[in-house]
């Protein structure tokens, strides 16, 4: 984990009492380019600007003196449009820097904090009932060059939140939501299916708690085996595998690790048991 200071103090000490202990911050990728590089740009162009201003008001008044106020309609218009572009500009790229420099997030034992663009958004691991992780190595010549990840949230009040790259060591990121988030979830999918409720991962694809609903084809749980290979997920027949039954994007299946579990760990098997 990296160490705290993305955040200030105060907000900390207000989100330990509801979210519990600190466990790292993960502040935006490249933050001080994408803090300083602005602010640095923007006062120079604010300052550019303002010299320039002050320069042309004064040559106006100079040429007014001499050739009358007609001189503003032909002479300075262009030059002022310009410079209080420039100024415009300035204004706009330093206000930037300020509202979003302290962007980032904070991890905590029981929730997640989100600073963007200066107001604080608290989401409770409890709370939520959706939670996939999308990793994506980019590869050039057969070697890899970067890794994408896209890490999607959802709560019972339909609040959504998709984490990506914008952050800093975003695989940490998602080993560390996975541990957090996971169990708890698994438990409360298996609770539900214990209730008579269905968990809905798809629209062809859905489950209760001895089945696997396939294209409105309900299948025995413990008769489907799967395989997962570049980012398609495959449900076949357990025992006869060239029987496919539905292949999926894994980006289009929702909460696929509880899927997976699901299917590793049929209810029937162990009903009363924590997730493995």
């Amino acid at each position: 984990m990296t160490a705290p200071g993305s955040i200030p103090n105060s907000d900390i000490d207000s989100n330990q009492k509801q979210l519990g202990a600190l466990l790292g911050c993960f502040p935006l990728q490249n933050r001080g380019l994408k803090r300083w590089f602005p602010l640095i740009l923007g006062g120079l162009l604010f300052l550019a600007s303002t010299g320039l201003i002050i320069t042309l008001v004064i040559n106006a008044c100079e040429r007014i003196t001499l050739h009358g106020r007609a001189i503003i309609l032909s002479v300075f218009p262009y030059p002022a449009i310009l410079y209080g572009g420039m100024f415009m500009a300035g204004i706009l790229a330093v206000s930037l820097a300020l509202i979003f420099g302290d962007d980032g997030l904070a991890l905590y034992e029981s929730g997640l904090a989100l600073c963007k663009a200066r107001r604080e958004h608290l989401w409770v691991f409890k709370a939520i009932n959706r939670f996939d992780s999308h990793i994506t190595k980019v590869t050039f010549g057969g070697s890899p060059v970067n890794v994408r990840v896209a890490i999607i949230l959802e709560e019972k009040a339909k609040r959504r939140l998709v984490i990506n790259n914008h952050n800093a060591n975003s695989l940490a990121i998602t080993e560390s939501l996975r541990d957090l988030i996971l169990p708890e979830l698994i438990i409360k999918s298996r609770q539900s299916l214990l209730m008579g409720n269905r968990l809905f991962f798809h629209r062809h694809l859905q489950a209760n708690q001895h089945e696997i609903i396939i294209h409105g084809r309900p299948l025995p749980i413990n008769s489907i085996a799967y395989r997962q290979k570049n980012q398609v997920i495959t449900l076949y027949a357990k025992d006869k595998p060239e029987e496919i039954y539905l292949k999926l994007k894994c980006c289009q299946v929702r909460n696929l690790d509880v899927l997976i579990d699901l299917l590793n760990n049929p209810p029937e098997e162990c009903d009363h048991s924590s997730p493995k």
